[in-house]
């Protein structure tokens, strides 16, 4: 299991009983699903990325793949090109990317990473919402294969269910 911080708690549709706050980042959350991301949202990931980089000393930040090549620069893109501005690492929009689209009916996602980039270095994984921990661990786990040192995880938000 890897270390992760999140920003919000994401509380999906199917719990109707929400604070007027909760609302507000389930929306954030959904609208950065389809590739709109506020400003404000850009400034509280690059806020915490850059703690996290100086805490942990981050050498590399790179980005969880969508379910195509499409949705991670629909989602990242724009983030990656900031993040690039603003902190004192390398940030790789294709530090992980997908072999190929993942299965439109399972989901599956088969990851492969740019061994080069990550090399002896301390990565910072950046993803969108962690509900099992399942991408974290195979993303986290192709990354220790290709001789990453660590790897930690920032979400965007992590699902809850009550």
């Amino acid at each position: 299991m890897y270390e992760y911080d999140y920003l919000m708690d994401y509380y999906p549709e199917s719990i109707n009983n929400v604070t007027e706050g909760q609302a507000k980042d389930r929306e954030t959350v959904q609208a950065f699903m389809t590739g709109e991301i506020s400003g404000e949202l850009i400034t509280r990931i690059a806020s915490k990325a850059s703690s996290l980089v100086e805490e942990k000393s981050i050498d590399v930040v790179c980005f969880a793949p969508g379910t195509t090549g499409a949705k991670t620069i629909l989602r990242f893109g724009e983030l990656a090109d900031s993040l690039s501005d603003s902190l004192s690492c390398n940030v790789f929009l294709d530090g992980i990317t997908l072999k190929f689209d993942s299965d439109p009916i399972t989901h599956t996602r088969f990851y492969q990473c740019n061994a080069e980039r990550i090399k002896n270095k301390n990565v910072l994984l950046i993803g969108g919402v962690y509900t099992t921990g399942q991408s974290l661990q195979e993303v986290g786990d192709l990354l220790m294969k290709n001789a990453a040192k660590e790897v930690f995880g920032l979400f965007i938000a992590k699902t809850t269910l009550a």
